[in-house]
This record gives structure tokens, C-alpha cells and sequence, in this order.
């Protein structure tokens, strides 16, 4: 039986309005006719909101939302809509149930506007407006990042092919820049590496990680997986300042999995050894992230790794490559035949999904489970992927 995933319609995925009152649905359907837009979705129930944001379609691009209307998905939805790095946008509409207080305590990239046209199709226009990504080769702007605390993380959900449980949250970097400019991971990350500031990067993200999922129902059941690069994974202290910044947040160890990244060749074979030994000797596995066709690093699976990661390229290629097909099954069988897991990244499609479970891999990742998601999300997106599994 194969998982079926709701696809939002191109309609579907421009404006929905969570709405009861019949004046702030007027209001909405007024502004957009006037900014010459689709009429918006209306939605009743914030459980319906929630389901159209984390489907594995297009997400909306915009939400107008009442705010008595949002009821305890208040968090969710400010957190999702508000996030910089995201694709949706919201629009709030206060009232005297709001439970997000009045306009000047709505939180970054959200919107107020009073239920009425004119304001209302000027705060969509406002929250419209895209902000470009302004990268930066200066290794000294991301040092003073990296102090004053801009570097967020997004968690995205790795699910067990099998079951479909949630078994893994991978915490991504992000730079949230103080002139309020995001920028991914490829903007900042190799930077960091080339500069030497690799260790401070890897230190900023476990310690944020760390703090914000700390609490197990944070973690929505599953472990944190952290990206590390090879020059820090081989440092003798890597135990060292893990443990100490696990202690300081009381994040439990257990539930931790670390990712050696393959930004950086490997020169030194039997010092990645003694790394991935120590590592295993304190509890801590390690897995080979974005494997590749015809990838030079085969020689990995000999190593104490605890699984392997197929990059979203090669798995890409799976539905439609035979070639791809026969790599990834043979890398499935080394890696199984050393006690490995094979996770597949770039799952966006049923088609893929079922590719991937053909070909025997163990978890998937990608957008036909989630989007990389704020912490304050994760329980929201785990409640609506629950749900969506009891009604296959």
C-alpha cells in the first residue's frame, strides 16, 4: 500500500482565509478582487489551515487570518508565517479574542491590518514583498553573526519508510542577518568552512538546537541529526564541547545523531576512524550524508558509520534511470550488509516515495514529508501528519 499525498491546486496555493466573521470575509474578498488576485481560500477550521500548509503541494503563499479564529494553533501558524526562510506570508486581522495581543506586538513578518479593504490590500501587498538574499564573501560579517546570535535552525523530518514515524529532525542551518536579510545554508556555510569559522558555526547551531528542543515533546518522538564538517568531526574535543553544551541544555544524549557533511575531501583515512570510534565509544552515531552516483567515497562503508544518506539527485533520478536504480540498490546492500540505515533525501512525490521503498531504503526525507520547519512547528506538523496517515 503506498502512501497517498494531497497535492494543493494552483488556485489553492495563493491566499487562504481563516475566517468566521462575515464582515472580515467581505473585507478579504474585496481586497483581493482589487489587487485583481484569485478570491481567497476560506477556511473555517485552523486544523484546515494547518493541513494546507504542511501538505506536500505548493504551500499558500499568503493567510489572512482572524486571529480569535486561530484557537491553539496560534503558535503554529505565527511561527510557520513568520519565518524569514519560509514561502507563506500572513495577514492578521485583530480583534478582541486576538490572542497575539494588538498591532504593535504582532512579531516579525507578520502583517496587521484592520478588517476593512483598503487596509487590507495594503498589508497584502506589504507582506508580499520579497526580500532578496544579499551574500556575503566577508569572513569577518559572519563572525560578528556568529556573535551576536543570528544563526537560526530549521528542523526537517525524516520518516521511517516502513511505518511512516517520524524517526530523525534535521537541524539545518540558517543566517538571519540583523538587516533582517535570510540567507541559506549555501550562502554562509561554505564561508565558514574556508575561513576557519567551521567549529563556531557547528557550536552555534547545536547549542540553538540544543535549547529549543530540549523538552521530548518538542522532539515530536524522533532524535536531532547535526551536520558536521569533516575538520570539526576529527577534532579531539568535539566530545568535549558537545557534552557540555548537551549538560547546559539538558538535551538528552540519546537522542542525538550527528551527519559528517561531504564538503571536504577525506586525506586522512585512520584519523576519521579514531573520530567515528570515539564518537560510537560515547554514543553518538554518525552518518555519511549525500552519497552520489558514482561517488569516490564507496570506500566510507568500511567505516564504523551508523548510516548513509543518498543524495536528492540520485534519488531524483530513480523513477526514470536504471542506471540510478542499480546504485542505489547496490548501495543499499553494502550498507545494510554493515548494519547500516540508507536514508533517501529529495522525497517530493508519491512516485519518488515509491521508488525509494522499491529499492529497499529504510527512511526518506524531503517535501513529500515537510519543509525544513521552525521548532515551534514541529508539533502542529506531526499532529496533521498523524492525521493524514489515520485517514489512508
Amino acid at each position: 500500500m503506498s502512501l497517498r499525498f494531497r497535492s494543493a491546486r494552483s488556485d489553492e496555493a495563493q491566499m487562504l482565509l481563516l475566517a468566521r466573521d462575515p464582515h472580515v470575509i467581505s473585507a478579504t474578498r474585496q481586497a483581493a478582487k482589487g489587487l485583481k488576485r484569485r478570491p481567497p481560500l476560506l477556511v473555517h477550521e485552523e486544523r484546515d489551515v494547518l493541513a494546507h500548509l504542511f501538505s506536500s503541494g505548493e504551500p499558500p503563499r499568503q493567510i489572512v487570518c482572524q486571529a480569535s479564529a486561530a484557537g491553539s494553533s496560534w503558535p503554529a501558524l505565527v511561527a510557520t508565517a513568520s519565518d524569514p526562510f519560509g514561502l507563506t506570508k500572513m495577514v492578521v486581522i485583530g480583534d478582541s479574542a486576538q490572542p497575539g495581543g494588538d498591532e504593535g506586538q504582532m512579531p516579525p513578518g507578520v502583517t496587521w491590518s484592520a478588517a476593512e479593504p483598503v487596509s487590507l490590500a495594503r498589508a497584502l501587498q506589504q507582506a508580499a514583498r520579497f526580500k532578496a538574499q544579499v551574500p556575503t564573501d566577508n569572513p569577518q560579517d559572519l563572525a560578528v553573526g556568529l556573535k551576536r546570535g543570528e544563526i537560526a535552525v530549521r528542523y526537517q523530518p525524516v520518516v521511517r519508510v516502513a511505518d511512516r514515524r517520524v524517526v530523525l529532525l534535521e537541524g539545518l542551518a540558517r543566517w538571519q542577518r540583523r538587516d533582517d536579510t535570510p540567507l541559506s545554508p549555501d550562502a554562509f556555510v561554505p564561508l565558514a568552512e574556508r575561513s576557519g569559522l567551521g567549529r563556531a558555526l557547528s557550536i552555534a547551531v547545536a547549542q540553538r538546537a540544543f535549547m529549543e528542543l530540549a523538552a521530548a515533546p518538542a522532539r515530536v518522538g524522533a532524535a536531532l541529526a547535526l551536520n558536521l564538517p569533516l575538520a570539526v568531526l576529527v577534532e579531539r574535543d568535539v566530545l568535549a564541547w558537545l557534552k557540555e553544551l548537551l549538560a547546559a541544555t539538558r538535551f538528552p544524549p540519546s537522542a542525538l545523531v550527528l551527519e559528517l557533511t561531504e564538503t571536504s575531501p577525506v586525506l586522512d583515512r585512520p584519523a576519521l576512524r579514531r573520530a567515528l570510534e570515539r564518537l560510537r565509544s560515547a554514543g553518538f552515531p554518525v552518518l555519511v550524508d549525500d552519497m552520489e552516483i558514482n561517488d569516490n567515497r564507496g570506500w566510507l562503508l568500511s567505516l564504523p558509520f551508523s548510516g548513509i544518506k543518498l543524495d536528492r539527485m540520485l534519488v531524483s533520478a530513480l523513477p526514470t534511470r536504471r542506471r540510478a536504480r542499480a546504485e542505489v540498490q547496490r548501495l543499499v546492500r553494502l550498507a545494510h550488509a554493515g548494519g547500516m540505515t540508507v536514508t533517501a533525501e529529495g522525497v517530493s512525490n508519491p512516485r519518488l516515495w515509491q521508488a525509494v521503498a522499491a529499492a529497499g531504503v529504510d527512511h526518506a526525507q524531503g517535501y513529500a514529508i515537510a519543509r525544513p520547519l521552525p521548532a515551534l512547528a514541529l508539533p502542529a506538523w506531526h499532529s496533521a501528519w498523524q492525521a493524514h496517515l489515520r485517514r489512508r
